[in-house]
């Protein structure tokens, strides 16, 4: 049988520590990129906090407006709450988009409902939802 020499089993001093070299570069590499990651993934926590809370509000708005006489009244509800959603503060306006489509008695037959979500340093998140005037 041919053993190898024991000069020749085993790893030398100097492949170790290409080895180790290698294996820092790596690391170091890889660990710069998680702050970057984090920040990422806070950004997509608060972009999925806002739209839950902006879906659950539109909801609301669509419940509402289904009867004839709260559309007329063109009363909306609550804004979400904000605590959930990194510092952000949402506010909501309706309009008349189309100003030919108007009842005999002058009231809209369409509204636009927008929900704009705005914080310091954050970016502005608007979510708009077109409600027709239910028949009676």
């Amino acid at each position: 049988m041919n053993r190898p020499h024991p000069a020749q089993a085993g790893l030398t001093l100097i492949e170790v520590l290409i080895a180790l070299a290698i294996f820092t570069a790596l690391s170091v590499a890889v660990l710069g990129l998680l702050p970057t990651l984090f920040q990422v993934n806070r950004n997509n926590q608060n972009d999925q906090a806002v739209t839950v809370a902006a879906k659950a509000f539109m909801e609301s708005v669509r419940t509402a407006y289904s009867a004839q006489a709260t559309f007329d009244a063109g009363t909306l509800p609550a804004t979400p709450d904000t605590s959930l959603m990194g510092g952000l503060t949402c506010a909501a306006t309706q309009a008349n988009p189309v100003a030919a489509w108007v009842t005999p008695a002058g009231g809209p037959m369409l509204r636009r409902v927008t929900l704009t979500c705005a914080g310091t340093g954050q970016p502005t998140y608007t979510f708009t939802l077109d409600v027709g005037r239910p028949s009676s």
